[in-house]
């Protein structure tokens, strides 16, 4: 799902109008003007290299098996590992060991034998004896596993492995059942065996491309026994993983510090694509991660003070908002843009088309618009999809033709899919239908928005007026971003503004969020049901990339654009600066906030 994936809503919801983080690897330069160095913090050492960037929302849990926002996987990607990870630099995105020695390695069947690296450790922490962390072996896989897939545990990302692996649902059904009773650890998951200290086999339900994405998301981040047990409730508060960093300080609501972990165990990649070589991202080829002392990461929910910061030389990594990319981007044709004079010599422009689909979803829980389809299509024709991408995106977007991004296989380009225009006439048309004509007799729609930031309002300002044309009245509910999720996790919207960010790059981690059974708290929280869209999704879900699979996605589009679940807006593209002093920074789609391969430029 890294959201939103993702951010929108959940993972993977992502990204919202900052827009901020589009990074694509260019080669980097000194610049006139001191560049922003690692000032070292109080009580640091010279020459400590500090990386100073922000969080835009509140993280909902840093515990890895709870979480599923893209706001907590910055966090816990980089406090804890999974089996496997992308690779940094190689596109398309390709998955590669992480704490595995090497891929999984097909047996007998559908049988995979998975081996762990030897000598990687947790971090020190006061949970083991004498508080230095011990090696990590299978028995900690097998725990988290099962962690995982425990519904007292995991309430929001179990769709990520849900009828993979054998025995796991029947797993997950004994612990609702028992509820607190459950003892995951006395109760074995059939499909997963412990071969030694080292290794263990996962026996999947069938043969799938799909079947080892989920374990390098960060829901399937591994994590010890010993630090759930201390902890318990709070053990999201006290993390213990063998990332590439440690939790120094954490504050929800200030500024949270992570550390380098002396102990990592990983190194930066010896390979990439063509370009890599002449962008400077391949001079690290090969050298121990981290290369960051220390990363500091305050709150800052609003673009406006983030930039002030990062023009100040305080911030490293900024995402441009609509006001500064007018102010300080020109726009060379539709989707080339450049940094006006005044600011090319002091940063780097970044950008590049997103993995997230960005979407308004209705709940078919609300009595209004949940029962009435003209009424969601009438909104789907009235809504200014070019206007909107000019006007608040600053041309930064591509108006969606269906519910996958321009970069995943099974978009538009493939199955010739196409979305609603902006049709007034039409618009109206199906008001009437709806039993509203020229919007008489038809209440006040409500939104819901993540935040009360400048940029939302100006989105739900545009969104009125659009809608406005037609005679639909619609108003926004800003909030902060935990009551956003507990509001839309819950089905308890109209309308909310969402989006998802690809867990893993395929379509079905898309067509998923519309699957039935994956109701509210699961994705599906708008609660949408449609038996052929089921049947449909069933039989796409488990199939190699190719002209039958795009068949099938394409009568999934056709239902979509009908029933109008979701108003689809537009695929993203991201901008964002960097200063001059940074190195080894490529945009990571599949990990948005890399920091274990960035490096900075010393006094």
């Amino acid at each position: 799902m890294s959201l939103v994936k993702r951010s929108f809503v959940l993972k993977n919801h992502i990204l919202t109008i900052f827009l901020g983080l589009a990074l694509a690897g260019i080669p980097l330069s000194c610049t006139k003007k001191k560049p922003v160095t690692s000032e070292p913090a109080s009580g640091s050492k010279a020459g400590t290299k500090i990386f100073y960037h922000y969080r835009t929302a509140e993280e909902k849990s840093i515990d890895p098996h709870k979480q599923f926002d893209n706001a907590s996987s910055l966090l816990v990607r980089s406090l804890y590992d999974t089996l496997l990870e992308y690779h940094y630099l190689k596109r398309p995105y390709t998955i590669v060991p992480a704490l595995l020695e090497k891929m999984p390695e097909k047996k007998d069947g559908n049988t995979f034998l998975f081996t762990l690296r030897k000598g990687v450790k947790f971090h020190d922490n006061a949970c083991f004896p004498g508080g230095k962390g011990r090696e990590l072996v299978a028995d900690d896989v097998i725990f988290s596993i099962k962690r995982f897939a425990d519904a007292n545990v995991n309430s929001l990302s179990y769709t990520l492995l849900a009828g993979r692996i054998v025995g796991m649902d029947d797993f997950r059904e004994a612990s609702k059942k028992k509820g607190k009773a459950f003892d995951s650890e006395k109760t074995d998951i059939a499909g997963i065996k412990k071969v030694d200290a080292y290794s263990l086999t996962i026996e999947f339900v069938k043969d799938s491309p799909l079947n080892l994405y989920p374990l390098a998301a960060s829901q399937l981040s591994i994590v010890p026994a010993e630090a759930v047990k201390k902890y318990g409730d709070d053990f999201d508060k006290n993390p213990v993983g063998t990332g590439p960093f440690v939790m120094k300080t954490y504050s929800r609501r200030g500024t949270t510090i992570i550390t380098k972990n002396p102990n990592y165990w990983s190194t930066y990649p010896t390979e990439g694509q063509a370009e890599d070589q002449a962008a400077g991202l391949l001079t690290a080829a090969g050298q121990k991660l981290p290369f960051l002392d220390e990363i500091q990461l305050p709150l800052i929910e609003e673009p406006q003070p983030a930039m002030l910061k990062f023009k100040k030389g305080q911030i490293h990594w900024v995402g441009i908002n609509r006001d500064d990319f007018q102010a300080m981007v020109d726009r060379l044709d539709q989707k080339q843009f450049k940094l006006k004079p005044a600011f090319a010599d002091q940063f780097v422009l970044y950008f590049t088309t997103s993995l997230v689909s960005t979407y308004m979803k209705f709940s078919f829980l609300d009595p209004l618009v949940g029962k009435n389809k003209a009424l969601r299509q009438a909104i789907a024709a009235a809504f200014d999809y070019e206007g909107y991408i000019d006007l608040i995106l600053n041309g930064r977007g591509y108006p969606s033709q269906s519910l996958i991004p321009q970069e995943i296989a099974g978009n538009s380009r493939e199955t010739q899919s196409q979305w609603y225009k902006t049709d007034l006439a039409l618009a109206k048309k199906k008001l009437a239908e709806a039993g509203f004509p020229d919007g008489k007799g038809l209440p006040e729609l409500s939104i819901e928005y993540r935040s009360s930031t400048k940029d939302m309002r100006q989105a739900n300002e545009f969104l009125r007026n659009s809608l406005a044309a037609v005679g639909i009245k619609i108003n926004g509910n800003f909030q902060t971003f935990s009551n956003f999720l507990q509001k839309t996790e819950a089905g308890n919207f109209q309308l909310a503004d969402a989006g998802w960010n690809a867990d893993y790059p395929d379509p079905e981690n898309f067509y998923a969020l519309l699957y039935g059974p994956n109701k509210a708290p699961l994705p599906n929280d708008g609660n949408f049901s449609n038996a052929r869209y089921d049947e449909l999704y069933l039989k796409m879900r488990d199939m190699p990339n190719g002209p039958d699979r795009i068949k099938v996605i394409a009568e999934m589009d056709a239902i979509i654009k009908e029933e109008v679940p979701y108003v689809l807006m537009y695929n993203q593209i991201l901008a964002g600066l960097l200063q001059k002093s940074v190195k080894n920074f490529k945009r990571h789609m599949m990990d948005e906030n890399p920091y274990k391969y960035f490096d900075i430029v010393t006094p």
